[in-house]
């Protein structure tokens, strides 16, 4: 069961199954779930991994905020990718039984993850050179357009190098529970950039936001070394 840390709540259920017995085990889980309550809500959601399955469940007569993310993963998955990061406060996992000894810990290790930053922060470095793409749409008095290009070339660009900063193992997490992760003067000066409303703002935060990104991009090198 993966859980947040920092709230202790958990966030997902994970199940280990044989390959061969895929089917089954997604329908025992559904079986379960039905002698609870009616399953009024089912998605199933197109995972990245090849061995990972995933579905969001929601019983009738629950609190409509209360859904149940559930995981199953075919036990051929690489076993190199299933080991937690020690000591990390996003994923963590609280093992109910695990006989083949599928969960497991290592040290973070920034080796690991060395060539994903480098492409992260060059990315980044790129999107901030393009700024002239958004301030044209401002001058041309088109805010929807202006404000996709906003978020791609400004506000993204921002995010990703704070998670840089403070979440290097989950650099991919995007908004999900950023406020828990990054320290709360940083999330209100994030949340001030997020804040737009008119083409003025556009443009206004777009100037401001190379100086913060310059700032970010120097803490970022500086933890780097």
């Amino acid at each position: 069961m993966q859980t947040d840390m920092l709230t202790s709540i958990p966030t997902s259920i994970w199940a280990d199954f044989d390959d061969a017995h895929e089917t089954d085990a997604i329908a025992a889980v559904e079986a379960v779930l039905a002698e609870l309550a009616p399953i009024d809500l089912m998605e199933i959601l197109p995972h990245s991994h090849p061995k990972i399955r995933q579905r969001i469940y929601h019983l009738a007569g629950t609190v409509p905020y209360l859904m149940i993310d559930f995981c199953w993963q075919c036990h051929s998955r690489d076993y190199n990718e299933t080991a937690l990061i020690e000591g990390n406060l996003i994923e963590n996992a609280k093992v109910l039984f695990d006989k083949s000894n599928v969960v497991h810990w290592k040290p973070y290790d920034a080796a690991d993850y060395a060539d994903a930053h480098a492409a992260s922060l060059t990315g980044c470095i790129y999107r901030y050179g393009q700024h002239s793409r958004v301030l044209k749409y401002v001058r041309r008095g088109l805010y929807l357009e202006a404000y996709a290009y906003y978020h791609r070339y400004v506000l993204e660009p921002l995010i990703d190098l704070l998670r840089l900063i403070y979440t290097p193992a989950h650099t991919d997490y995007y908004l999900i529970h950023i406020s828990q992760h990054i320290p709360p003067t940083v999330y209100e000066r994030l949340t001030y950039f997020a804040q737009i409303t008119t083409l003025d703002d556009i443009e206004a935060r777009t100037n401001e936001a190379r100086a913060w990104f310059d700032v970010l991009h120097t803490q970022y090198i500086a933890l780097d070394k």
